[in-house]
């Protein structure tokens, strides 16, 4: 269990992708080397792959929204640790994805734990936990969907949720707000398109 030996986020990161044993690694051994730690963690190690172009790898977006969506969905009913069914506990991913998730993702982290501090703390209290965890809920089960490159911008929203919880830094869950919305407008923006294009190839038939 990741106790004092890791304290900052991407020591945490860091160790899963380079040594955590085992060639796969399940949401299972996430939840029980993870203990105590907060929800913050497993939304931004489940969020870095699909925030990044590994999302294009097929079926890499549902595996990780899908427990990204539950640990939200527990975030928001208040719970103070995640608890999930056994089916789930039993999904996993290669450590060789990971470590290129991570690979990409670690110098950004690194430093944006310079400038992380605890501050505004009125939005990453308990009552601030549970509307993030809606938000994220919402986001992630846009990461499940399959849309091509449409899994970025809602797992970066749910990835700066993460850090300011983790840190308990309010500026960063404004960012992370800022952020899902513009992906909610983007979406709704390509889906619009998209309805657009249809009805007017149907008018032409």
């Amino acid at each position: 269990m990741i106790q004092g030996e890791a304290k900052s986020m991407s020591d945490i990161v860091a160790y899963f992708a380079d040594e955590f044993p085992g060639e796969r690694i399940t949401l299972g051994d996430f939840v029980t080397a993870l203990g105590d730690r907060s929800f913050g963690i497993l939304l931004l190690i489940f969020a870095l792959p699909s925030a990044l172009p590994l999302s294009a790898v097929p079926g890499v977006s549902t595996v990780f929204g899908i427990p990204m969506a539950a640990v939200a969905a527990q975030m928001m009913i208040g719970m103070k640790r995640p608890a999930m069914p056994g089916w789930l506990l039993s999904r996993s991913v290669a450590r060789t994805d990971l470590q290129r998730a991570v690979a990409r993702v670690l110098p950004y982290l690194r430093r944006l734990e310079r400038v992380l501090r605890p501050r505004w703390l009125l939005l990453t209290g308990a009552l601030a936990e549970r509307a993030i965890g809606a938000a994220c809920f919402v986001l992630a089960l846009i990461v499940t969907l399959p849309i091509p490159f449409g899994n970025q911008p809602p797992s970066l929203a749910i990835a700066l949720f993460a850090v300011g919880i983790f840190e308990r830094d309010g500026v960063f869950v404004i960012v992370g707000s800022i952020a899902g919305i513009v992906s909610l407008f983007l979406l709704f923006g390509v889906y619009f398109t998209a309805l657009q294009a249809l009805l007017l190839l149907l008018r032409q038939l």
